[in-house]
């Protein structure tokens, strides 16, 4: 049994970290900050001190670049968290990640097209929207994907959840390989953008970046927070969810459309970052259960704080967070697999 006293501690522990690992992350980076010289750029940049350009510069990298990554950070780890969480509660496997229904492999394309044939493509758009082109694309292209997969799961009018697991896996296979054409008869200079983009990058967002974040991730956060009880429900099977009055159909299209907007709001601002929404969520479950009133917050907390170590140390290694969080969470799958082994299978 899941004890809730456990668990709000658990919750409290991780806030708790969660803050710590913000504070470190603000005072150490490419060049780090001594306590003395933090409260000094703090106190220029809210007082009416005469100009100082040193200070002004150090003010603008900590106000405008490192508290800005620190948010899309802890924003970041917050929607692969908890599109984790839900994900593997829908599909009723700790083995599913948020990229198995297609969200990340279209950003992906969204993105590619976006910096191949982005010169064309402004000519037809707004010009306040031009820098946020890539990121627009991506969006577009997660959604689709999604939608695709979604169409091809229904199996006489009903969301079939393998099938659903099957098509993400199909449709990533067909848009890796439109990639791949791509990337072929691109530019030097735009594959080598498409690499880095696709390695993840957390560093120069800014605050038009970081506010649509808050609003989209929260927003689809606090929505998810409030089928927690549902989603228990529907641990227990499809049958016997529908006997208990869960309107099942509702509650798995509810779930892609949130996973689906905070996966394709990160993954298109800050690129490819692998593994967060796999292992946070059974991290997790390991230490205080499957129920999902607790389940969903930790798994938010602790995909903030790994994407935030993460982070730090790609900064330090000057590695993209990508490799970092890869490197981190491939032995971990490679664990997960060999223990569940036993236990993987299909389920209705």
């Amino acid at each position: 049994m899941q004890s809730s006293l456990k668990s709000t501690r658990t919750l409290t522990i991780l806030l708790t970290i969660l803050f710590f690992t913000s504070v470190v992350h603000l005072f150490f980076g490419y060049q780090d900050l001594s306590l003395s010289k933090m409260l000094e750029i703090f106190k220029f940049q809210f007082s009416s001190d005469n100009y100082n350009k040193e200070l002004e510069t150090w003010a603008f990298i900590v106000f405008d670049l490192r508290i800005t990554s620190i948010l899309m950070c802890i924003l970041v780890g917050i929607g692969l968290g908890t599109s984790g969480a839900i994900l593997q509660g829908l599909f009723r496997n700790p083995l599913v990640d948020p990229g198995f229904i297609g969200v990340s492999s279209g950003a992906a394309l969204g993105a590619i097209l976006g910096i191949m044939f982005g010169n064309v493509l402004e000519q037809y758009i707004p010009s306040f929207l031009n820098p946020f082109l890539i990121s627009i694309l991506a969006i577009i292209g997660s959604f689709i994907t999604t939608i695709i997969v979604f169409g091809m799961s229904k199996v006489y009018s009903k969301t079939n959840i393998m099938v659903m697991l099957l098509s993400g896996i199909a449709i990533n296979a067909l848009v890796g390989s439109v990639i791949g054409v791509l990337i072929s008869v691109s530019s030097d200079e735009q594959l080598r953008t498409f690499t880095f983009w696709g390695m993840g990058n957390l560093e120069s967002k800014n605050w038009t970046q970081v506010l649509i974040s808050i609003f989209f991730i929260t927003a689809s956060f606090m929505f998810i927070i409030k089928l927690k009880r549902q989603l228990d429900i529907f641990m227990l099977g499809d049958s016997e969810s529908y006997q208990l009055g869960l309107d099942v159909e509702l509650l798995k299209k509810k779930v892609i459309i949130i996973s689906s907007t905070m996966v394709g709001i990160s993954v298109a601002f800050c690129g490819m970052i692998g593994f967060i929404g796999l292992v946070t969520p059974h991290l997790i479950r390991l230490i205080i259960g499957p129920k999902h009133n607790f389940l969903i917050p930790c798994s938010a907390i602790m995909g903030a704080i790994l994407i935030l170590i993460s982070e730090l140390i790609s900064k330090k290694i000057n590695i993209p967070i990508g490799v970092i969080t890869s490197a981190l969470g491939a032995p971990f799958f490679i664990w997960l697999i060999i223990s569940q082994k036993g236990k993987i299978g299909y389920s209705e």
